[in-house]
Order: structure tokens, then sequence, then C-alpha cells
């Protein structure tokens, strides 16, 4: 199941546990092996207490580290780090969105453990010591028809905690499964929950969700029982809105999904966003026209609201912002080199964009923006142009020896950067020299 040093080590870790209380892997590591992917993180749980935990390990190679002694979670290091959480059942107070159960009570049943869990594929348990697969709760046939169904009835599981609702879409996207129908409906019944659930915590699960290979049936699943309109009102305003047949196939927001569905995971979240100001736009202007600019400034304002880094936010909304550059082909050489220059740290992205958003239409394979910026970059790069200040031949001493002082040099690198940009010189010292030289007598 484990690769053979890992499997050594818990196998190891396995002998110190009592014969009545043996030590279980459980969660994803188990539903992943079952579907014949690699395991990475591997989360154990048995019938061992905290505290009986660090006595039983005392004597081990292994470290014992309090994580949560409450909800009965230690790390147990050794050459690698586990997480090791006591069997036990969870309560939660109704409409809370309290993601940690408020009382818990420890127990040496598996099946009772099980119950507490969310979906029925995550409760399926490995015996390390006698390499047995464990299933109280029929989670293997849910793999085997590739759905998702919860442990217990799917109100009590979802109305615990409703960030499972979430996390039924990000299973969705990660695992291209489908919802049980009983599941389905509760989640819809009840995405009310995520009015309940901390911003860092929706944040996160987006994430995974737009990471997974499925996203575009997940984001489906969230328009459809209304989860979009809780944490992305901005973006299911775009639901329904239409677009010229010509151009596109798809309203807005199916539109978005196709796109995000065609990038790259580092850039869904721009694909995400980029065209969200196209329902505002319509609404109040009657086209369409600057969506990208308003889009950008929508986007600081979402990401900010979900505590996204401020790092993260500027890069998003630039791509947003320049995802309609040279949209209709008739941008002048000049201008796309100083775009590349001054967008290089995400050009490989806005390149994905630009394709994602052609195969978007419905209508378009290919990209002329793309196309375009291909060619000229790689004239660029055959022509050693510089992509930045710092890779020009020559630097503020050099203009400091010819007389230029104070902002003066700052302007003037920055001219004769522009000017080897766009091929006016080549990017040699002498050639650089000499054009600030005639410049210095204007």
């Amino acid at each position: 199941m484990f690769d053979e040093k890992t499997s050594i080590e818990l196998k190891t870790l396995a002998s110190y546990f009592p014969i009545d209380k043996p030590l279980y892997a459980v969660g994803g590591c188990v539903r992943d092996y079952l579907r014949g992917k690699d395991c990475y993180d591997i989360d154990l749980a048995g019938g061992v207490k905290p505290e009986e935990l660090v006595g039983i390990l005392g004597a081990s190679p292994f470290g014992v580290v309090s994580a949560s002694p409450r909800l009965g979670t230690v790390i147990i290091k050794g050459k690698s780090t586990y997480e090791y959480t006591t069997f036990r059942i969870d309560s939660y107070p109704s409409g809370s969105g309290v993601h940690t159960p408020t009382q818990v009570e420890f127990t040496d049943d598996l099946t009772v453990d099980a119950r507490r869990r969310d979906f029925k594929c995550n409760a399926i348990y490995y015996g390390i010591r006698e390499g047995r697969i464990i299933d109280p709760l029929g989670g293997i046939k849910d793999i085997e028809l590739n759905v998702l169904s919860t442990t217990v009835d799917p109100d009590t599981v979802l109305s615990q905690d409703g960030l499972r609702i979430l996390r039924l879409a990000r299973f969705v996207s990660t695992l291209g499964y489908c919802i049980e129908e009983r599941t389905y409906e509760s989640a819809r019944r009840l995405v009310g929950r995520l009015n309940e659930i901390s911003v860092e915590r929706i944040r996160e699960e987006l994430n995974r969700i737009l990471a997974g290979k499925h996203c575009y049936k997940a984001l489906c699943f969230m328009r459809d029982i209304g989860a979009l309109k809780i944490i992305l009102p901005e973006l299911a305003a775009n639901d329904g809105v239409p677009q010229k047949a010509e151009y596109h196939k798809y309203d807005v927001l199916e539109h978005t999904f196709k796109v995000v569905e065609e990038c790259p995971p580092q850039v869904r979240l721009a694909a995400l966003f980029h065209d969200i100001a196209k329902g505002i736009c319509q609404a109040k202007d009657g086209n369409m026209y600057f969506h990208n600019t308003v889009g950008a400034e929508m986007t600081e304002d979402i990401m900010k609201r979900l505590k996204y880094p401020n790092r993260e936010i500027e890069r998003t909304a630039r791509m947003v912002k320049l995802h309609m550059f040279d949209i209709n082909g008739n941008t002048k050489e000049s201008k796309c080199r100083r775009f590349i220059a001054n967008n290089i740290d995400i050009f490989d992205d806005m390149l994905a964009l630009f394709e994602a958003d052609c195969i978007g239409t419905g209508h378009f394979q290919n990209s002329r923006t793309a196309d375009k910026l291909r060619k000229i970059y790689a004239k660029m790069l055959e022509e050693k142009v510089p992509m930045s200040i710092k890779e020009l031949a020559i630097n503020g001493k050099d203009l400091q020896s010819l007389g230029y002082d104070g902002k003066e040099i700052g302007r003037m690198l920055n001219e004769i950067w522009d000017i080897a940009l766009i091929g006016g010189a080549v990017n040699r010292k002498d050639a650089l020299m000499g054009i600030a030289r005639r410049k210095i007598k204007r």
C-alpha cells in the first residue's frame, strides 16, 4: 500500500500498539490506494488515547507531540511525520458554523468512528499490522461506482459543518465523482449553511476546487445548488447573461467555467474572475467594453474579502485587466514588446489565459493574440533584448560618468531601455552609451 520505507516504519510503529487496540491508516490515503493512486498524506487512527500513546511510545524511536488533545489528535514523529487521532464521537452545535466539534467522546469502536466522518469513501480503514482493509460503511462500493455519499443521513452530516458542502465540490473536482441523489438534495437544501463559514475556510476550499482535474464539474455543482450565490455572488450574477452568438456559444458564466477548465491550475483563479464584470457592465452601459478594467477592481475587492495574500491579489487582478490585450490583433509590435517585458513574470500564464479564453467561446480553438506574442517574444530572445532595466548593458554609474545626475539617471535609463526593447538599439555598452551621449547634448 505504501512505499517500502514508509511501510516498514508504519509496521514498526504499529508493533507498539496493543493487540486489542491496533493502529489503522484512514481517509484519503486509503481511498487513493483503492483508486490505484499514490498515497502521500497518511492519517492514522486507533482506539489508544493520546495520554496512553505517550506511554506506549515512550521507549520507541517515535516522538509524540500534542496537536489537539481535546480532539484526541497528536503528531507522531519518526523518519516521517504522521497525524494520529483517537477514535471518537463528535457533537456539533446546530447552526454554529464551527468547524471543530464542541463535544468529543473517545471510543475504541472503529465503526462508531467511521460514522462521524463525512463521506463513505473517506471512512475506509487499513489495519497496518495485519495488512487488512476494513470497510464498515460501504465506502469501497462508492469508489467502484465513482459516487460520493455521506456516512450517515446526509442532512446530519452536512448540517454539522457547512464546509462539507464545499468539500463535496472539492471531491467532485479532484476525484471526478458524481454525488448520490440524497446527498445532492441535502446539499442543495442546506446550502445556506455556507453563510456560517469563515472566509479563510471558504478560500482554502475554493483553491482546492480550482486545483482539481474536474473543476468544471465541481463549479457546475456549486452553481446548481446555489453555493456560488453565497460565496461568490458577483460571479453568480453572470449566470444567464447572454453574449454575441457570433463570438460566444455560451452565456458568461458557462463560458467562464469552460475557460477555467482549459487553464493550468495556477491560472484558474484569474480565469474564474476574468469576465466577472460583464454582467454589471452590460446592465449599466449596455455593452461589455470595459469589463476587464472593472473586473480587475472587482477581483481585488473579492480577493481582499476572502483574505488572499496581497501578492496573489495583485497578480490575479493584473491578469484580469490584461486578458483583453490585442483582442483585435492590430496592436503594433512595439507595444506588444512593452507588454511582454512589463509582464514577463506572468507572460506564460497570460498566454494560457488567452488560449483558454478562445477555446471557452465554443467557436475558436486558436488565440491570435497568443500566437502573435509568442512569435514576437521569440524574436526578442533572438535579438537578446533586455527584459528589464537591470539587463541593460549600462547602469547608473555609466550615466554619471557622462554627467547625468539625480532623477535624470533613472529617466534616461528608462528611455534607453525602451529604445533597446523595441529594437531601436542593440544591448551593447558602446551602442547605449552613444545614445546617452547624443541625448545629453539636447
